[in-house]
């Protein structure tokens, strides 16, 4: 290029400048107009429901906290299959947004890049960022948290974030299919069974899917076997293909105290997906057991680190719990053919194909919410985010109509006696979905970024989002009202999503900054495993040892 025409580039550039800086009506200087209102970017994505509410709430914004301090946001929608990638990219640049949405699975790898703003630097007030008052789901606040420098979440970490929800999963239920099969639907409590069966003449046992009385309890968790039992019923229906489908083996490893990868005392990260040592609970009748060091009370799981120093005493006031090898075991089961080998258990057996489920490869660019809606699906498992659209695919559906379906608790471990009584049992687990609130670390307007966070993050954002009925509240009381609960609307049991926020927590994305560590035999379980390509031994066999490299590499341990 020549050089008058350098000249001529840079006079247009310094005019533009010069635009800029005289600050015309509504221009930015140093994103601060001339009128003394800072405008910031939000970047938010979502369906056309969500986008409705989020472009409802900054106007509410404006109108209320931001005329009063001279802040106005401008929501930006962005697309939803790209967003993470565009957000990042603005970030790692010098234009960026103010206020973004940052998925649980990024916040660290966010962090760790430097693009995110600590809120609980001191920097910013107004907001209870150690939860002491126990307002926010424990699980929704403290994934936010991260060391970059120790690669740790804990209590004292960082906070990066504020959720915007959180999305507990839960078994969502074709109620139809269970009329078909003349299962008697019922909605009692555990505790409250006796009186129930006291007053209505019955002898119903505290199952989930009590197969022997034909009735089914949306307020009690099936076992993993009640659960089986039930979708090959539901099999039977002429339409239902498999009466199961569940994405996501946390569930199940969780409720037996297991994990695909733990955090060692002596500083690195195991691979344990494919761990065979039982696990441990302490028993209910049980005070409390301490095991190197540290107390369990009745009902609590052994910790990973500690479960090797557990004596032949200390067994006593413990009930012993399948290997997270077994219970991974289980979950690869629902997609197998049915008689099928899985692989092979810790005592030696074969674990056998079920046939209940179909394969995430097979269903493909499909949603598991449109073949639940058609019926193809008896049960399946996903977010409070499917409410909005079941209620419009189901609910006002002339095939279907009102009441045609519900939700309950995911499975848990158990055992029974002869009479139907739980002898042993895990906990209650799986795996909850959250967005998270963030200020881009370049955003030249950060305190009036926060005043936005605290309203989103607040009751008046929160209320908003609960009432579309497409998240759960970040805030316990809001959730447990009826401008969350919706009686009038399917899902009626819409409790079991708080009691699912109570003990779910973030998926095996989140557990370390990225996911190379994951992705060649998370694909391979996927697009083999689970497609009855490939046993689950196949699959630790051409895995287990690389996984364990890679994640040798997430801290400083040298072995």
């Amino acid at each position: 290029m020549k050089a008058t025409r350098w000249i001529a580039l840079a006079l247009v550039l310094v005019s533009v400048l010069s635009l800029c800086a005289c600050g015309g009506q509504g221009e930015a200087v140093n994103g601060k107009p001339t009128n003394g209102t800072v405008t910031l970017q939000f970047w938010g994505w979502g369906d056309d429901v969500e986008a409705s509410v989020f472009q409802s709430i900054t106007d509410q914004f404006n109108e209320t906290v931001g005329k009063e301090k001279n802040i106005t946001v401008k929501y930006v929608q962005k697309a939803s299959s790209s967003y993470s990638s565009d957000t990042a990219l603005a970030l790692s640049g010098n234009n960026t947004p103010d206020v973004i949405y940052v998925e649980d699975k990024f916040v660290k790898s966010w962090a760790d890049a430097g693009y995110l703003t600590q809120l609980d630097s001191g920097d910013f007030t107004g907001f209870d960022f150690t939860n002491a008052n126990g307002e926010l789901w424990d699980s929704g606040i403290s994934r936010y948290r991260f060391d970059p420098e120790t690669a740790v979440s804990n209590e004292s970490a960082p906070l990066w974030a504020l959720p915007k929800d959180i999305g507990p999963t839960v078994l969502f239920y074709n109620a139809s299919y269970l009329k078909q099969l003349q299962i008697t639907e019922i909605s009692v409590p555990a505790e409250e069974l006796a009186a129930y069966n006291a007053e209505n003449g019955t002898s119903y046992t505290a199952k989930g899917y009590d197969a022997a009385n034909r009735v089914f309890n949306n307020r009690i968790a099936m076992s993993w076997s009640e659960t089986v039992e039930l979708a090959k019923e539901m099999q039977k229906i002429d339409g239902c293909d498999y009466g199961y489908y569940n994405e996501w083996w946390f569930a199940y490893g969780w409720s037996v105290g297991g994990d695909v990868v733990e955090y060692m005392d002596e500083g690195y990260y195991k691979f344990t997906l494919n761990d065979t040592s039982r696990n441990y609970i302490v028993k209910d009748d049980v005070a409390s057991v301490t095991v190197n060091g540290n107390t369990y009370n009745a009902g609590q799981l052994i910790s990973y680190n500690d479960k090797a120093a557990i004596t032949d005493a200390d067994k006593a006031n413990l009930n012993e719990l399948p290997s997270m090898y077994d219970a991974f075991l289980e979950f690869v089961a629902l997609t197998a053919k049915e008689g099928s080998v899985v692989g092979t258990r810790s005592d030696g057996s074969q674990q056998l194909g079920y046939g209940v489920s179909m394969g995430a490869n097979s269903l493909g660019t499909a949603d598991a919410e449109d073949y639940f809606a058609s019926g193809k699906f008896g049960m399946f498992v996903d977010g409070r985010f499917e409410v909005p659209t079941l209620r419009k695919n189901m609910s006002e559906n002339e095939k279907w109509g009102a009441g045609s379906w519900n939700v309950a608790p995911l499975p848990v471990y158990k055992e029974y006696d002869a009479d139907g009584n739980v002898t042993v049992h895990g906990v209650a687990g799986g795996h909850s979905g959250s967005m998270g609130l963030s200020i881009a670390e370049g955003s030249r307007n950060k305190e009036a970024a926060f005043e936005f966070l605290k309203y989103v993050a607040g009751e008046e954002g929160q209320k908003a989002q609960a009432e579309a009925g497409f998240a759960i509240p970040n805030q316990k009381a809001l959730a447990s009202q009826d401008i969350f609960l919706q009686p009038t609307q399917d899902p009626a049991n819409s409790i079991v999503f708080v009691e699912a926020a109570q003990v779910q927590r973030a998926g095996d994305w989140w557990s370390l900054t990225n996911s190379a560590w994951i992705d060649d035999w998370a694909n391979f379980l996927n697009y083999t495993v689970r497609e009855n390509k490939a046993t689950v031994d196949e699959m630790f066999e051409k895995y287990a040892e690389a996984t364990q490299e890679k994640l040798y590499e997430y801290t400083d341990y040298n072995g």
